[in-house]
């Protein structure tokens, strides 16, 4: 995709994490490695340089040799996530029509947990005071009812220059309809505030609802210079170190984006971390024959859920990050604070609780040894016997078992009246519990039978705590990436570059003008192939998929439906839109109203940039024996009991090899365990297939 020396043959995927970053190395040959090193919270490259400079130490080259034969580096990154929920963004103005000053800050006007009499919505991203209005009006035809008052614009910058703002949005009322007067107003801004960052809502949402467009733009605009001066540091530290490459960022849609565009769009970045992973799980599942995947990844803060149904990873268009909406599609990822630095504790009325607070990577867990003191999730791994204390984290360091122990005897253990093997077990049913409750709310209470899908576990942890949550739902077949633990930073590997196009176009569908929306369509078209084109995608690896939002007159939500395109809109695609969205509507909600009339709200386009995907060959069979990888056993506790349990080497099991539990299951960065009554099955590519154990193999 760029101009790389032909030797530049490597792929790296890269994940940065809470507590560790993750890296994902393919070769030529399809071989591949996988590093971690410490996330550093205050400069989040200093954790990724470190850990490109371990893997090149593991190569036995310099830094500089080794990044000069990587022909693409995949990043995902949180970044802008950590920046809203820390609200550590930049200092943010806004502009808006007069009159209408206080819209994004009034939000939808309504209290959204209507019977909690104490909530509060969260602090505004832009606080009143900076927040100016223009006298500007263009009505829902797109006529000129006010012209813009410039003078108006250049005395909102006057008093952001004042006030110091680092970023400002603009977002009018109408301007989805027509942008001129956002565009004129970002051309004098930056004019007056050259190196302030600037973003208008046509630019980043040009669709209907104003709170929401609002509150995406301001986002944007929040997020943007921290995202941008990230990136630009990042690539001109590469660039530094010898890598010439294509550098790639994941966007909260699942595919991947130019730094460029990333550094103007930042908003798509928001679930630029996790979200890789659904469409990393599918991939994995489809080499079993399943389409309806379930993927779970338990990291060191966090544990992340996402379904994908039917082959189809799923969005949402009305998500939110930390009480702020955001009006752009993104993956449907749910996350609770389940991870392996989760925090235990016992409340005031003596219940055992994990998290949401997390020790993070600094000083980490009571058996990291870095003077951390209250108890987490992976102490009590330790202490049930599930990790082994010399080799974690890739032989970053040793753990302090003792210092676990005291760490949960005297926070836990005592509290409660229990031995430390009970408490420990307590912790383990609760965080397991908190997980399967997470996998219930994608799936059963979504009228979704978890029992007809295959989970993918992602995570250094996830594979310790996922036999015992798939047993909780039902769920029969579980899969263990020889890669879980950097299971996402494997995933941006996986994914195509993707932009989402949106236009607001509000229509009777009997009265539809077919030449407009076509219009529309083809203007998304052109520009997604421009854009494309510009990160040196070639024609023939460009798809387009077209769709509509529709629904009933009268109704407040719409539904997004395929529509087949071909440059132009007849009555009989409009026809079959509306079949398809009747049949939509009956699988969403249990019922159709055929014949009801029905209105178009937006038109849309999904854009994709195909990459080329890391092929992984099949090993030779070794039959069922394991005994070959078994390297010892040890005292965990399962069930209530401590038992002897087998522990194999990880990376010695080969295809075939099956293990039945009790049994651990050992690789550098990550650990599996079987409980009694399942078995493992390695498959062809050295993943872990797990199933209950009277299951055929």
């Amino acid at each position: 995709m760029t101009n790389v020396d032909k030797k530049a043959s490597r792929r790296i995927g890269i994940d940065i994490g809470g507590t560790f970053t993750d890296l994902f190395v393919i070769e030529e040959d399809g071989g591949s490695r996988i590093y971690k090193s410490p996330t550093t919270p205050h400069d989040p490259s200093v954790g990724l340089l470190d850990g490109l400079a371990k893997a090149a130490g593991s190569f036995g080259e310099s830094l500089e040799d080794f990044l000069g034969a990587v022909s693409t580096i995949v990043h995902g990154t949180t970044i802008a996530t950590n920046a809203v929920l820390t609200h550590r963004g930049a200092k943010t103005g806004f502009v808006t029509t007069h009159g209408f000053r206080d819209l994004l800050n009034m939000r939808r006007g309504i209290r959204e947990r209507q019977n909690d009499s104490k909530y509060a919505p969260p602090p505004p991203l832009v606080p009143r005071e900076l927040i100016a209005t223009v006298r500007e009006r263009i009505d829902v035809s797109g006529a000129e009812v006010v012209a813009l008052h410039e003078d108006d614009v250049r005395a909102a910058a006057r008093y952001f220059r004042e006030q110091g703002v680092e970023a400002v949005a603009v977002s009018y009322l109408w301007s989805f309809v027509d942008p001129s007067h956002e565009q004129r107003t970002a051309e004098i801004l930056r004019e007056e505030l050259p190196g302030v960052f600037i973003t208008i809502s046509s630019d980043v949402v040009p669709q209907i609802r104003a709170y929401e467009r609002h509150s995406t733009t301001v986002l944007n605009a929040f997020v943007g210079p921290k995202l941008q001066n990230y990136l630009a540091n990042i690539e001109r530290q590469l660039a530094d170190r010898g890598f010439s490459g294509t550098l790639l960022i994941v966007q909260s849609n699942g595919g991947v984006m130019s730094p460029e565009i990333a550094s103007n769009s930042a908003v798509n970045a928001l679930m630029s971390g996790p979200a890789a992973a659904p469409g990393a799980a599918l991939q994995y599942a489809r080499r079993h024959g399943a389409e309806n995947v379930i993927a779970v990844d338990m990291g060191g803060t966090s544990f992340d859920v996402a379904l994908v149904r039917d082959g189809e990873s799923l969005l949402t268009g009305d998500s939110e990050i930390a009480g702020y909406r955001v009006a752009l599609p993104m993956l449907d990822i749910h996350t609770v604070g389940a991870g392996g630095g989760s925090l235990v504790w016992v409340d005031s009325g003596g219940i055992l609780r994990v998290g949401p607070q997390s020790a993070t990577a600094d000083p980490g867990p009571a058996c990291y040894g870095r003077g951390g003191e209250n108890p987490t999730t992976t102490d009590a791994d330790l202490l049930m016997g599930y990790l082994n204390p010399d080799m974690f984290g890739d032989g970053a360091f040793t753990l302090d078992v003792e210092a676990a122990r005291r760490a949960v005897e005297e926070k836990v253990a005592k509290p409660l009246g229990l031995s430390v093997t009970e408490a420990v077990e307590g912790i383990y049913r609760v965080v397991n519990a908190t997980m399967a409750e997470a996998v219930s709310a994608v799936s059963v209470k979504r009228g979704v039978d978890p029992r007809e899908f295959t989970v993918v576990v992602a995570g250094g942890a996830g594979p310790i705590h996922a036999v015992p949550i798939a047993q909780e739902l039902g769920i029969t077949r579980i899969i263990v990436p020889r890669e879980s633990s950097v299971f996402c930073a494997v995933g941006t590997l996986l994914t195509d570059l993707k932009h989402l196009y949106a236009r607001t176009f509000v229509s009777d569908m009997d009265a539809l003008d077919l030449d407009r929306a076509g219009e529309l369509y083809r203007e998304m078209r052109d520009e997604a192939v421009e854009t494309l084109r510009s990160e040196n995608v070639a024609d023939d690896a460009i798809d387009l998929v077209f769709s509509a939002d529709v629904r009933y007159i009268g109704q407040f939500t719409e539904i997004e439906v395929p529509l087949a395109f071909d440059g132009e809109l007849t009555q009989e695609s409009l026809k079959q839109l509306v079949s398809d969205f009747e049949a939509k509507h009956e699988a969403l909600n249990g019922y159709a109203m055929p014949g009801e009339p029905t209105e178009l709200i937006n038109v849309r386009l999904t854009s994709l940039g195909r990459t080329a995907k890391p092929a992984l060959a099949d090993e030779p069979s070794a039959g069922p024996d394991p005994s070959a990888a078994l390297k010892g056993a040890r005292e965990a506790v399962f069930s209530g009991r401590t038992v002897r349990t087998d522990v194999y080497d990880g990376l010695a099991l080969r295809r075939d090899n099956r293990v039945a539990g009790p049994a651990i299951i050992e690789q550098p960065t990550t650990t599996v365990v079987l409980i009694e009554g399942y078995a493992m099955t390695v498959d062809a590519q050295g993943n872990y297939v797990i199933e209950p154990a009277n299951q055929p193999a």
